[in-house]
Order: C-alpha cells, then sequence, then structure tokens
C-alpha cells in the first residue's frame, strides 16, 4: 500500500481500502491523551507560576519572570507527558496495528498484558524532547510578546478593554506558536 496522493488522495485511498472508520482509529486515545496533556501543562504552568511568586516574593518573581516561565513550563509539561505517554503508546499500537485493540480501554489492558508498565513509556523520553522546549518557548514568547504589546502602547491589561486584552492574548498567541513550533522541529 503506497500512500502518497496528496491529503484529499489518501483520504479517498484509505477510505476505499480500509473504510471510513480507519480514519477514526486512534481517536479516542488521541482525544483524552492531549485532553489530559493539556489540563497538566496549562493548569501546571500557572501552578508552578503561582507557588514560585509565593516562595520568592512578587519583586523578584517580576525581576525573573522569563526563568519562571520557563521553569513553570518545563515542569508542567513533563508531568503531562508522563500522563499522556500512555495514552499515545495505545494510539500509536492501534494505528499501526488495527487489529490489535477494540478501542482505549480493550488497548490498555492488552498493552499491559503484553509490555507492561514500561511499554506504556517506551517513547517518553523523544515526547519530552520534543514538548518541553516547545512549551517553554510557547509560554516564554507568548508573555514576552504580550508584554511588549503592552509596553509599546503604553497601558496595562487592566487600562483596556476585555476584547482589547483577547486580540493580544491571540496575538501574542499566533507569535508564540511559530516560535514554538520552529524551536521544536
Amino acid at each position: 500500500m503506497q500512500y502518497n496522493k496528496g491529503l484529499v488522495g489518501g483520504f479517498r485511498q484509505v477510505i476505499a481500502e480500509e473504510g471510513a472508520m480507519a480514519l477514526t482509529t486512534g481517536l479516542g486515545a488521541t482525544a483524552a491523551g492531549y485532553f489530559v496533556q493539556g489540563w497538566f501543562k496549562f493548569g501546571g504552568v500557572e501552578f508552578f507560576k503561582i507557588k514560585t511568586v509565593e516562595s520568592i516574593g512578587e519583586a523578584k518573581a517580576w525581576e525573573n519572570k522569563t526563568l519562571i516561565y520557563l521553569g513553570a513550563a518545563a515542569a508542567a509539561e513533563t508531568i503531562a507527558d508522563i500522563f499522556l505517554c500512555p495514552l499515545e503508546a495505545v494510539r500509536i499500537r492501534a494505528v499501526s496495528d488495527p487489529e490489535f485493540c477494540d478501542g482505549l480501554a480493550d488497548g490498555f489492558s492488552k498493552m499491559l498484558k503484553t509490555e507492561g508498565v514500561t511499554g506504556f513509556y517506551a517513547g517518553l523520553v523523544p515526547i519530552l524532547a520534543k514538548q518541553v522546549p516547545y512549551t517553554m518557548a510557547k509560554f516564554a514568547v507568548q508573555g514576552s510578546v504580550a508584554d511588549m504589546i503592552y509596553g509599546s502602547m503604553g497601558k496595562s491589561p487592566s487600562d483596556l478593554s476585555d476584547a482589547t486584552n483577547l486580540g493580544i492574548s491571540l496575538s501574542s498567541g499566533v507569535v508564540a506558536g511559530v516560535a514554538s513550533a520552529i524551536i521544536s522541529h
């Protein structure tokens, strides 16, 4: 089987040869995995930032905010990836071997029986190597770009409307997304 007909051609080929449901293989593990990862990543960054500020004080934290972003992002992403890795392992196995399992729960059970707990974490180092720098860049760049935008306006978030703050968050997020994608590759 050769899949080199472009995106639409590839979809058509998979549907013709394996059925439309083949396109959803691994969807449960993907959705669950990235929900859990996002929960721990974004919640974790906020948790670690708050705890660091409480520990060192607001003045010192303001002086070291980029380092705090970087440390909070690295810690949160590491924890998030520990939770993501088993779900990714099941997803990859389900996609590469469609006969392996009938869903997420079945995949977990079979993988545990065949590979043990270590099978769930065989890909942890590669995930960390990609995701930790990506997340560190994402949060540090987003914070820096947002600060630059506010600084160029001579305003703080409390001086501006919710819509303007949302626009600044989205704009700085786009820049951060591009920068972190470049850094992680």
